[in-house]
């Protein structure tokens, strides 16, 4: 019943007698025409389609007005899609019907038998999409500029009842609080700094709340324990959007003093993490000065030089022909899987942290690289903010939407030349 009635909103075949019924110009609309033909096909599948959805039809002059401005609308908008260049190839149509199929858990090959079964046309099927996928191009083409959402809009969403009902994660934060006053703000942020060193040289959090957080006292150490993201103190939201699990950050400035904290864990449906790579690189490609063979020749040299000592920082700075990270010493941000070169990101993955890859070649020239470090990044605020911005595009999209078709209609002419 659902690709029938699909089938329906898309096309619908009204058979004519070649006698009784002469086709003429039904509507002027621009440069273009629609036909009264097509105008009786869609009033036709209009009325098909309430009686099958069982609804009331609207009186007769409502229904012609309401169709007749439909392909009114389709009309103005190919007619754009045409002077914008705006083409539907092939390969994009097939996929998008072989989704359609999938949707409906048949191949391609069953679903045309579904349609012709049906008494239809598959060739008007695969026309009538490809008339809609070239409507909502110039529609997305025509709307999507205007569409502006700012950074507060999007945090104010976020925030907001709506927002916080998206995301369900929940913070473990241990904290160490230096209590402060002017005379010793500065004095605790050294102090605080020292603690982070020692918690890195394996101090254990808990272990330094009680050796140093004025919070503590035997019985509570001031921890805050687990907390929704809507329930974290602000002074901590930024931070803790940003860490990882057991990492910890500081020092954090208040009207208390000074804070170190702790993401001791974190839970929720919507947690998710990737693994990322941090990586330093030199970059020799050939050029109209440098053969390929001297290219690798001078890889292997610097590759030589480094094994016998010499900073790969520096040999980069000098050296390396990827102007992104040659000043930087080669270093690289962190980064997912997926964003090098394929050849780049195997000998990545492979590399021990802090050893030297052996010279290799990727699609950019030749390289050697060594991994810094990796970790498991949280990723599930950038999810969140996706989500959020894509809720917040779909609504003004759908105003914006509205608003835009109703301009163009009152920009184009439009010469109806029957009435119902």
């Amino acid at each position: 019943m659902k690709i029938y009635l699909l089938i329906l909103c898309l096309f619908a075949k009204v058979i004519y007698s070649e006698v009784n019924f002469i086709d003429r110009i039904a509507i002027i609309v621009d440069e273009g025409i629609i036909m009264e033909s097509q105008l009786n096909d869609a009033l036709e599948n209009t009325i098909t389609n309430f009686k099958a959805s069982g609804d009331t039809l609207p009186p007769e002059d409502i229904l012609f007005n309401k169709v007749a401005e439909r392909l009114i609308m389709d009309e103005i908008l190919l007619q754009k899609a045409d002077r914008f260049g705006i083409r539907i190839s092939d390969q994009e149509l097939n996929e998008s019907l072989n989704l359609f199929a999938e949707q409906d858990g048949l191949t391609l090959q069953e679903f045309r038998k579904k349609i012709e079964e049906s008494n239809n046309s598959f060739k008007d099927f695969r026309e009538a999409m490809k008339k809609e996928m070239i409507l909502r191009r110039v529609q997305s083409g025509l709307v999507g500029p205007k569409i502006i959402i700012s950074d507060q809009e999007l945090q104010n969403y976020i925030n907001s009842a709506e927002g916080l009902s998206l995301i369900s994660i929940e913070y473990k934060i241990n904290q160490i609080l230096l209590k402060s006053n002017a005379a010793n703000n500065e004095e605790n942020i050294v102090k605080a700094t020292k603690i982070i060193e020692e918690i890195k040289n394996n101090l254990s959090f808990l272990e330094a709340i009680e050796k140093y957080s004025d919070l503590y006292d035997g019985d509570t150490n001031g921890n805050l324990g687990w907390r929704l993201k809507s329930e974290v103190p602000s002074l901590f939201i930024e931070h803790i959007s940003r860490m990882n699990k057991n990492d910890v950050h500081g020092p954090i400035k208040s009207g208390a003093g000074i804070h170190i904290i702790e993401l001791e864990d974190i839970k929720g449906e919507t947690i998710k993490t990737e693994p990322q790579s941090l990586v330093q690189h030199i970059l020799i490609k050939e050029s109209e000065i440098r053969s390929e063979k001297q290219a690798e020749d001078l890889i292997n040299s610097l590759y030589e030089r480094a094994n016998n000592g010499e900073e790969i920082e520096i040999l980069a700075r000098v050296y390396s022909d990827d102007p992104g990270s040659k000043l930087d010493g080669g270093k690289l941000d962190w980064a997912p899987s997926g964003v090098y070169d394929k050849k780049f990101e195997e000998v990545m993955n492979d590399s021990k942290i802090n050893i030297l890859s052996k010279p290799f070649k990727s699609s950019f020239g030749w390289h050697v690289l060594k991994v810094l470090d990796r970790r498991e990044k949280n990723i599930s605020d950038d999810l969140l903010k996706d989500k959020a911005y894509g809720i917040l595009f779909q609504r003004k999209y759908r105003e914006q939407l509205q608003n835009t078709l109703e301009e163009i209609r009152s920009e184009a002419f439009v010469d109806i030349k029957i009435s119902s």
